[in-house]
């Protein structure tokens, strides 16, 4: 599990969901980027995130990122929201460069 402490480590410039999902996916870039894991049995290995950016049809420009967590193995069933049964990947710590 990477500790997380929203009152001291994330950014007052994160203000909205939006801001909010680049700050945590950048991090996990971060940490995970030459991670992998393999999708399925016949298939190769693929990284755990990855992330790009890149310029739109309409000529914005964007990040873009894919992402693999881990889940229990009994989600499916589990009365809580899906992302309460995330796994942690490992104990890293948030890289200094996104931290306040």
């Amino acid at each position: 599990m990477t500790a997380f402490d929203p009152d001291t480590q994330l950014p007052a410039t994160v203000n909205s969901i939006e801001k909010g999902a680049a700050w945590f996916l950048g991090v996990l870039y971060q940490l995970y980027k030459n991670e992998k894991y393999q999708e399925s049995d016949a298939s190769p290995l693929v990284p755990l995130v990855t992330a790009q950016d890149g310029l739109a049809a309409d000529r914005s420009e964007r990040v873009i990122f894919r992402v693999s967590l881990p889940l229990n193995d009994g989600w499916r069933t589990s009365p809580n929201p899906f992302w309460m049964e995330v796994e942690d990947i490992t104990n890293a710590a948030i890289p200094e460069d996104f931290l306040p």
